[in-house]
């Protein structure tokens, strides 16, 4: 099909660009910070973290939903849209139905965190609850988007959503042009594919690499395989890496534009989290700070410098106490 994921042309720079242009002014150019550790580090920092804690709605996901909104036709914002997401993609959307007057219906596990539920409404968005099992939730998008003539986001495929999160990559390398090596997550791959296809565009030679939790490690299976593959164990406290199976559009700029990925227990997970609380005063979900934890896990090459993507701080107080109760002080 000309329209399938596998046959639709990779994004350029020109795209991205627009799109970035395109985006409202509500989206937050983030900071990067760096991080110490310790005193005697300040200074003479090789960790740097990018800030989309510092987003609207706390979390990097406004950025593909206010681009896939922007590529939709008059009609069908009138429709309204469905799409589904553990969380942080939920509020990006339900914002920008919002701001743009489009109704939005959210497709969640039943186990998502309380308060992405609560977050999501609070923006007006209507959820739908679609059992346990994340491999099903796209179907039941279709499903209900066919019930009620809304049109269906599939956040896997769309190309809009890698478009819109390559903004991150842009940033990077226009705010700090040393940056040697840039950390991301990894789930369905839309935002480490945009990111990753931005840097490489424009500074071939920064090494790009993907951070996964050991026991949510789709993209890093797939990698090995050399197609996107479906894991039959997920497990990981990282619930906003929930894909269960890179999308197939992601995965081709993943395997041209991404170095190597790699992977880190939920152990370093908790450490990132309290390292990332206590020594630069950033509060982190799980997800969020997977990729800062591969460089302090020392998963990656130290020596560079280096920026890791803090991609959200949606967690309840019962995580946060979980977290600091599993994690070592220093």
């Amino acid at each position: 099909m000309p329209d399938s994921a596998t046959a639709r042309p990779l994004i350029t720079l020109d795209e991205i660009r627009a799109t970035r242009a395109a985006m409202p002014s509500i989206i937050r150019r983030t900071p990067i910070v760096p991080f110490a550790g310790e005193p005697l580090a300040i200074g003479a920092e090789r960790l740097f973290l990018k800030l989309e804690t510092h987003q609207v709605t706390c979390a990097y996901k406004p950025r593909a939903a206010f681009a896939v909104m922007n590529a939709l036709s008059p009609e069908a914002r009138a429709r309204g849209v469905v799409m589904t997401s553990s969380g942080n993609f939920a509020q990006g959307f339900a914002l920008a139905g919002r701001i743009m007057q489009v109704p939005v219906v959210v497709v969640m596990l039943d186990h998502t965190s309380p308060y992405k539920v609560a977050a999501t409404r609070a923006h007006g968005a209507e959820v739908y609850f679609s059992g346990t099992d994340a491999s099903q939730r796209q179907a039941t998008v279709e499903r209900v988007a066919k019930e009620r003539g809304m049109t269906a986001i599939d956040t896997w495929e769309d190309r809009p959503v890698s478009l819109g999160h390559a903004g991150i990559g842009l940033e990077i390398v226009e705010d700090m042009p040393d940056v040697e090596q840039v950390l991301v997550p990894v789930s369905s791959g839309g935002m480490a594919a945009g990111t990753a296809t931005a840097i490489k565009l424009l500074r071939p030679d920064i090494k790009v690499i993907g951070v996964q939790p050991e026991r949510a490690n789709a993209y890093y299976v797939s990698r090995q395989k050399g197609e996107p593959t479906l894991i039959d164990h997920w497990d990981s406290m990282a619930d906003g890496l929930s894909a269960v199976r890179p999308g197939e559009f992601p995965f081709r700029h993943l395997q041209k534009y991404m170095d190597d990925v790699v992977l880190i227990p939920e152990q370093a997970i908790a450490d990132a989290f309290r390292a990332l609380l206590f020594g630069a005063k950033v509060m982190g979900e799980p997800a969020g700070v997977v990729a800062a934890a591969g460089y302090l896990a020392g998963k990656v090459d130290q020596s560079k410098k280096t920026v890791a993507v803090v991609t959200g701080g949606n967690l309840t107080e019962a995580m946060v106490q979980k977290l600091l109760a599993m994690s070592k002080p220093a």
